[in-house]
């Protein structure tokens, strides 16, 4: 069991490390004032990204009175995976309550997001990242980054890194009331 523990803690190590990485090397600079900081109860940066169906969905703007999840992700992101499956659970629970989930994908194209989000089953909206524009203003310096937004548009949580099924749900309720 320590083993397997381990081994999970350096698979995301290696991952935080290699998007934080990607994301530096991307950067006009590594000045600190150059990073981004949001904190709760601050209002999302806005963009404007296309789905997979060549939709633009407008963050915050297509949210307004609903609670939302604004989760980025990669298909090489294993704890993506395993949480991705969690929040369409969520997601077919809660939308009649007014839960959202923007699944953001960091850097990839569109036939791999879509790809992944087929085989994995997801029926919320998946838009394209494609340059990381989105992620740096977010702040993501690691996958998965999870945001959730209250009907007000402003965050309420912030994740890094992955988050059990039981944790999500919490967090995903919270944000409905």
């Amino acid at each position: 069991m320590h083993s397997k523990v381990l081994g999970r803690d350096i698979i995301r190590g290696a991952c935080v490390l290699a998007v934080a990485a990607a994301f530096l090397l991307a950067a006009p600079s590594g000045r600190a004032a150059d990073r981004v900081m949001l904190k709760i109860g601050d209002p999302p940066p806005t963009f404007s990204l296309p789905d997979l169906d060549g939709r633009t969905v407008t963050v915050p703007a297509d949210l307004r009175g609903k609670a939302a999840i604004v989760h980025f992700w990669a298909d090489w992101c294993q704890f993506c995976l395993e949480e991705m499956p969690a929040l369409e659970s969520l997601y077919q629970q809660y939308r009649d309550k007014g839960l959202v989930i923007v699944a953001v994908n960091v850097g990839q194209s569109a036939a791999a997001a879509r790809a992944y989000a087929k085989r994995v089953g997801i029926s919320y909206p998946v838009v394209l990242d494609g340059e990381s524009r989105t992620a740096k203003q977010y702040g993501v310096l690691g996958l998965p980054r999870t945001f959730f937004l209250d009907r007000k548009g402003l965050i309420k949580y912030k994740l890094l890194g992955e988050a059990s099924a039981e944790t999500l749900k919490k967090l995903a309720l919270n944000t409905l009331n």
